[in-house]
């Protein structure tokens, strides 16, 4: 099925992505990727990349032998910085028209040097339409590529086997398109590998087949996260937090995040929240966002609901608080319709602590 939607896509392809029209039209203007957006999340998914192809023996980019033997631009002078190149580049003219992020690939070791060796017709023009086809929206190939410009260095026939993959363990379209667009290392690994990654949380968590392809689509980047690191969050949510096996596979489908956090911070967190709040497991369950929120906001907020005499988190008595509301919102937001008071008596209090 997603191989009839894929050649759909080919016949619907934007005119922007012929040869002909490339050089003479201009992309459709890309606003840049916010730097929020991509701060540490990169890095940490770029690192979760390099450590599984280590595993394998492999390196994730081939170190150029040359750095000064850039065959595109062979009268510019090396350096880490793509500013000199650009106005000669018209590959990197190109990325820039997609809205790629050069300042942040400059950032990354050997990425530059690897860049320049590409010529945008021979090494990235496909690579950029198989992305479309498999449901990269458009307006997203930029916040991709600087995510991974490493892409440009797989095989094509390789992505295609890691789709057609998916499609014969039976994720639906819309679902291959996330899991591609929200890991974008994952056409970078071999269905071997992630064939063994999803038979781990299928045992390890007792899942049915739809559960584990509800766990991939919900959040890609747990089924190829460091293994070690996801195995210690079980042994500390089961263990040392108490939960059931049944009761862990729930907090696995709701809320994937919380093994991938820190295991000492995840614990440090149940612990105020289990002990200092008086929750048990199964409000806990209700709303795991209380485990997901950072440790000052849970606590300032908490602590300002007790000083005001409203720390009431039971549905069946009065003057009832939802759980979500206390880790939701702006402070303003908070301090107004949750705790029916004013940012002066907030701030006041927090000068207390």
């Amino acid at each position: 099925m997603f191989s009839i939607t894929r050649t759909l896509l080919r016949s619907a392809r934007p005119s922007w992505f012929s040869k002909q029209q490339f050089a003479t039209e201009g992309l459709p203007t890309v606003q840049t990727v916010p730097v929020k957006s991509l701060d540490n999340y990169e890095h940490d998914l770029e690192s979760q990349f390099k450590q599984m192809l280590r595993d394998e023996s492999r390196s994730p980019l081939e170190p150029v032998q040359d750095p000064s033997n850039v065959d595109t631009h062979p009268h510019i002078r090396p350096a880490f910085n793509f500013a000199a190149y650009v106005n000669k580049s018209e590959s990197l003219q190109h990325l820039v028209k997609l809205g790629v992020d050069l300042h942040k690939l400059e950032k990354r070791k050997g990425i530059p040097q690897f860049i320049l060796q590409l010529d945008f017709d021979r090494d990235m023009r496909e690579h950029l339409k198989f992305l479309t086809e498999v449901g990269v929206p458009l307006e997203g190939l930029g916040e991709f590529v600087t995510k991974n410009p490493l892409i440009f260095k797989e095989d094509l026939g390789n992505m295609e086997v890691r789709i057609n993959y998916l499609e014969s363990k039976r994720f639906l379209p819309e679902q291959i398109s996330r899991i591609v667009c929200k890991n974008p290392f994952w056409l970078m690994i071999s269905t071997k590998r992630i064939d063994k990654r999803l038979g781990y949380f299928q045992k390890t968590f007792k899942m049915l087949g739809d559960e584990v392809r509800l766990l991939t689509a919900k959040q890609p980047r747990i089924i190829t996260y460091n293994l070690e690191h996801i195995r210690k969050n079980t042994f500390t949510i089961r263990e040392e937090m108490g939960f059931e096996s049944e009761e862990m596979k729930q907090l696995l489908l709701s809320k994937p995040k919380l093994w991938m956090i820190n295991q000492d911070k995840l614990l440090h967190r149940f612990e105020y929240v289990h002990r200092r709040m008086q929750l048990s497991h199964a409000e806990i369950l209700k709303t795991p966002e209380v485990l997901q929120s950072r440790d000052h906001r849970l606590k300032h907020r908490h602590g300002f609901l007790r000083f005001l005499g409203k720390a009431q988190y039971d549905p069946r008595k009065e003057l009832y608080i939802s759980l979500k509301s206390l880790v939701e919102g702006t402070d303003e937001e908070f301090v107004r319709d949750v705790a029916k008071s004013s940012m002066e008596c907030y701030t006041s209090y927090l000068k207390t602590l």
